[in-house]
């Protein structure tokens, strides 16, 4: 039953993720941006034997940190106006399907010729059982630059989801081009 829920949540955020990036309410956004954002991440797992599935949030942390610190985005048709991580939790519904999700994201803003921003997402999220994680809040926090990353780092291993979940094992895990919305 686990599986078969989170395959759904999978299927579910996939389709969003899909909506998300193919931008078709002609907003200007950069076509692909989250897509190769997202291979991006999938190449720095490959090439470091990391199986999602596997991380704990405190290694899923580890993992994002190295990302961004380590490999500067690539592909990006514009100016790279900013790039952040961002960590995000909080109850999520779709239809008759719920979890508890927290995600550590890689934001990046990119400026077109017109001077038009737009920010993509990619990173990595794991699902929890909701019910008890009723009572958090949604939280949010961001690292602009690799100067914030250490009291990034200390706000998300303080933070109460963090403290909670950092031996729980998820319903499911993914890498992703959204996160909690």
């Amino acid at each position: 039953m686990r599986q078969l829920l989170a395959g759904i949540l999978l299927l579910i955020g996939s389709a969003a993720s899909f909506a998300a990036e193919t931008d078709t309410n002609g907003s200007g956004g950069v076509p692909g941006l989250s897509h190769s954002l997202t291979v991006e991440l999938q190449n720095f797992l490959r090439q470091r034997n990391i199986d999602v599935d596997q991380l704990s949030a405190g290694e899923m942390v580890s993992v994002m940190v190295d990302w961004y610190r380590l490999t500067p985005v690539k592909k990006v048709q514009g100016d790279v106006a900013g790039d952040a991580l961002v960590y995000r939790y909080g109850g999520w519904s779709e239809g008759c399907a719920t979890a508890f999700k927290l995600s550590l994201l890689r934001r990046v803003t990119v400026r077109d010729a017109s001077g038009a921003d737009d920010e993509r997402l990619a990173g990595i999220t794991m699902m929890f059982e909701p019910s008890a994680q009723a009572e958090l809040m949604p939280f949010s926090a961001v690292a602009s630059d690799a100067n914030s990353i250490g009291v990034f780092v200390t706000a998300v291993e303080s933070s109460p989801a963090f403290q909670l979940l950092a031996g729980a094992t998820p319903m499911g895990v993914m890498v992703e081009s959204g996160g909690v919305r």
